[in-house]
């Protein structure tokens, strides 16, 4: 094992040799918890949503403030159009706001209610938007319901709209060539459909607790979970990230790194995951405030440190030269790969 120091408290464990990583930019402006950062697929925006109300932008390489969009409530989803145009943003009050990049304002909004909409997704194409939402059963104190909707945006109306979710629903992905939609909620399940059709293929329990990010692997052949299940005693402390087939839902392997020795994968339940743009390398972020980075194989090879609050997101740059992660303290931190 390597430890590699970073300056203010921030550090970078590497447990195997070949991947390089170092800070290069702390970006502490949100006033509240960091819900989604994403990068455009052109590479040369990068943007982050709040709780504080605000989705913020910033120019690419030198991650330098380019401007503010204000919502006046929490935004807690953020998902860039193939042409890197539009920034759709899913937020409390059943809004989904679509913010213009040129114009640098909020040029439509989708209203669906009162519902909390926590994840968007753009289709490869650009042509489809997948909304999660959900709301909760404040007085019997418990889950209540969730829906999976698919907007067209040529049409401008729903193409698809799936009510059966017993939770609200916490992750939205569209495959790479965009023949699948996923959707995770609440409770645990995961479940895709095909997208033409709107047929449903499989529904499996990923995690006995509860899911909050899914992803899809680069060539479409997985899909990473991450979330959190009711672990045996003593065995709580090292959370697998489970890794399914695509096609059927097969359990194929999982990201942990043992229960003897004294390296440990997350601690406690991970709210999100990525995978690299070429396939090679998975980022968790978790309650245990670490971003942990992976071999698609399943070794550890590093651990990022420096948060203070819990992580709740991570995204790889459009050409795998960066990682961001966004915490509950409003800290959004951005590591460079240099090798691997």
């Amino acid at each position: 094992m390597w430890l590699t120091l970073t300056p203010q408290r921030h550090r970078i464990v590497r447990y195997e040799e070949g991947l390089e990583l170092r800070l290069v930019s702390v970006l502490p402006e949100h006033e509240g918890s960091v819900t989604s950062v994403a990068f455009s697929t052109n590479g040369r925006i990068f943007a982050s949503a709040s709780r504080d109300g605000t989705v913020r932008f910033w120019e690419l390489p030198e991650f330098q403030k380019l401007f503010v969009v204000v919502l006046g409530y929490p935004a807690l989803a953020i998902s860039f159009s193939p042409d890197s145009q539009w920034l759709a943003i899913g937020s409390y009050g059943g809004k989904v706001n679509f913010c213009r990049i040129n114009d640098q304002k909020i040029a439509n909004v989708i209203e669906l209610g009162q519902e909390v909409v926590q994840s968007v997704a753009f289709s490869p194409k650009g042509d489809w938007l997948a909304i999660g939402s959900g709301v909760w059963n404040e007085k019997e104190r418990k889950l209540a319901s969730g829906k999976l909707r698919v907007w067209n945006e040529l049409s401008e109306s729903f193409v698809n709209i799936w009510e059966d979710f017993q939770a609200p629903v916490s992750s939205v992905a569209f495959s790479p060539e965009g023949s699948l939609i996923a959707a995770s909620s609440w409770d645990g399940q995961l479940r895709v459909w095909n997208a033409a059709e709107g047929s449903l293929r499989y529904t499996l329990t990923a995690h006995t607790g509860w899911v909050r990010c899914i992803a899809f692997s680069p060539n479409g052949n997985l899909i990473a979970t991450a979330g959190f299940s009711l672990l045996p005693l003593g065995s709580w402390w090292e959370t697998p990230i489970p890794l399914w087939s695509a096609k059927d839902g097969t359990l194929l392997s999982s990201l942990r790194v043992g229960t003897w020795g004294f390296i440990r994968g997350h601690r406690g339940p991970i709210s999100a995951v990525a995978f690299s743009p070429n396939g090679q390398l998975i980022a968790s972020g978790g309650n245990d405030k670490t971003v942990k980075v992976w071999s698609v194989e399943g070794r550890l090879l590093c651990s990022l440190e420096g948060h203070i609050g819990l992580v709740n997101t991570v995204a790889f740059s459009t050409d795998g030269q960066y990682i961001a992660s966004g915490d509950s303290n409003g800290t959004i931190l951005v590591w460079r790969i240099c090798r691997i």
